[in-house]
């Protein structure tokens, strides 16, 4: 069966080159370019939370590359009920789940939008507020995980599948995100097999 996969590249801060990557692997994505229902920059990814679809859909980041094996990620299976993510690796974090990647039945994340649509004077800045995120626009996956929490179970694929990335690493960067890496590497001469998904980091 098809998989609708879900990105927005809003404003200038990431070009055309990043649509690209994903568009030439994917074959139903769906793009958003505009900021919709008042709802601002990576906000926006929960208007995909509303998809009318019986089937799971992929949210990803527009700042991604899949690499190797990525269809099995795309493709991991999961069951009404469950919220599958990739882990965030940042270590200050306050959130277990990173926004780079989201798999779910939109059926049962409706709820997710409609709170933050209904109440978003409260959420848009709270994790800004508190400290949790700089500003002046952030704090969409802490949002999601408080909600997810709420109804859903939280999954997450294999930690070895994902990583950070940068584009022009140095031997000292990459020894550090070996190190980090939970398999045997991350990088040498080529990414690792198991390696599925690059976040890119400015």
């Amino acid at each position: 069966m098809a998989l609708d996969v879900y990105t927005c590249r809003i404003g200038d801060k990431y070009g055309f080159d990043y649509e690209i990557s994903l568009i030439e692997k994917i074959d139903r994505l769906h793009v958003l370019h505009t900021e919709n229902n008042g709802l601002k920059l990576q906000w926006n990814k929960l208007n995909f939370f509303k998809v009318d679809s019986d089937e799971p859909i992929v949210v990803l980041d527009i700042d991604i590359d899949l690499i190797n094996n990525y269809e099995e990620l795309l493709h991991y299976p999961i069951k009404r009920g469950e919220f599958l993510s990739i882990r965030s690796w940042w270590e200050d974090s306050q959130c277990e789940l990173n926004g780079g990647f989201y798999k779910f039945y939109p059926s049962d994340t409706k709820y997710i939008y409609d709170e933050f649509i209904a109440n978003k004077d409260k959420y848009e800045n709270h994790w800004i507020d508190i400290g949790a995120k700089p500003g002046p626009v952030n704090g969409e996956e802490n949002y999601v995980e408080y909600m997810v929490k709420k109804r859903l179970d939280l999954k997450f694929v294999p930690d070895t599948w994902t990583g950070r990335w940068i584009e022009e690493p140095t031997k000292d960067w990459l020894s550090q995100i070996n190190r980090k890496y939970p398999g045997e590497y991350f990088y040498l001469d080529g990414f690792n097999p198991e390696v599925k998904l690059l976040h890119y980091t400015m």
